[in-house]
């Protein structure tokens, strides 16, 4: 999701918008840790995006292990990360040994910094989108790149905990990780799915979402855990089905669009019919504003290609 920080996409600047329904707080939300399994955590942090009132979850994975602790995906800027270490350092003292950017994008990586001394892993796809948003900003103090990265698999073996990082393809974006833990039956898919809006595919990857989601589906998992939106308090079968809605959401739109454009239709015509082709899903939080961003996307890819 993009965040108002330095780290983005240029291209990409009008995903600029909060996670509403599920993904909305209120004003009595406090950032927090909270247990999923045995060692395993989710922290929800604030998200504030310019010129929009609500705040929105961020979900980061912390994994508590006797040999240091993993953090899977940080916040939207330095003041948020350190928080997220200070509730780190609430429940162990061991160093953080590994931060994984499981996406590129700024609310999960303008952190980075906060981490000093931790081993930074990303999918080399996030490595490559992350260099080139660098490059674009010309900006000295934007957040430190990965120094390891993967192109299909990686395991990391920490402690009593082993967590099993996956790029089944593309989806929100070029570079987009799954962390599983075998042991605990968590899966983390960070942009991968958000709980509870319409969904963003504005990089025009929704085909390959919807592929890159049933693969991340087969893993043998329990707890679905959402890159932004509600986590706490949700069961194990809200999470699922959440990410099953998401699914169909991303399916459906790739679905419109392709019928719109084998028709020859102009994005403008795409734009003012697909409400009909979507059905229920215009209803979900955000409709209005995602909508622009994830159609367009969409009909680039299907038009323009890679």
């Amino acid at each position: 999701m993009r965040a108002r920080n330095l780290l983005l996409l240029p291209a990409l600047a009008f995903l600029t918008t909060p996670v509403a329904g599920q993904g909305r707080v209120g004003i009595d939300f406090e950032p927090g840790l909270f247990p999923v399994a045995e060692g395993v955590y989710v922290y929800e942090g604030p998200l504030h995006l310019e010129g929009e009132e609500e705040i929105v979850r961020t979900n980061s994975l912390v994994v508590v292990t006797t040999d240091g602790v993993v953090v899977v995906d940080g916040q939207d800027d330095l003041e948020e990360g350190r928080r997220l270490v200070d509730a780190i350092r609430e429940v162990t003292s061991e160093p953080i040994r590994y931060l994984v950017n499981a996406s590129p994008h700024g609310d999960h990586v303008n952190s980075n910094a906060v981490f000093e001394g931790a081993t930074i892993i990303a999918h080399e796809g996030a490595f490559e989108a992350m260099s080139e948003a660098r490059s674009a900003a010309g900006d000295a103090d934007a957040p430190p790149l990965p120094n390891v990265t993967f192109r299909d698999r990686l395991t990391l073996r920490v402690g009593e905990h082993t967590l099993e990082l996956h790029h089944f393809g593309r989806g929100h974006t070029r570079g987009d990780t799954v962390v599983h833990l075998p042991g605990s039956g968590v899966v983390f898919l960070s942009e991968l799915y958000f709980n509870g809006v319409f969904a963003s595919v504005g990089e025009g990857f929704a085909g390959e979402h919807v592929t890159t989601l049933e693969r991340a589906m087969e893993l043998p998992g329990e707890w679905w855990i959402p890159g932004h939106g509600y986590a706490r308090g949700q069961t194990r079968e809200q999470l699922r089905t959440g990410l099953e809605r998401y699914l169909e959401n991303v399916r459906a739109i790739h679905a419109a669009v392709s019928l719109r454009v084998a028709r020859g239709e102009r994005l403008d015509e795409v734009l003012a019919g697909i409400d009909d082709d979507l059905g229920s899903f215009t209803d979900l939080p955000f409709y209005n504003y995602l909508k622009q961003s994830s159609i367009s996307g969409t009909y680039r890819a299907l038009t323009e290609g890679d």
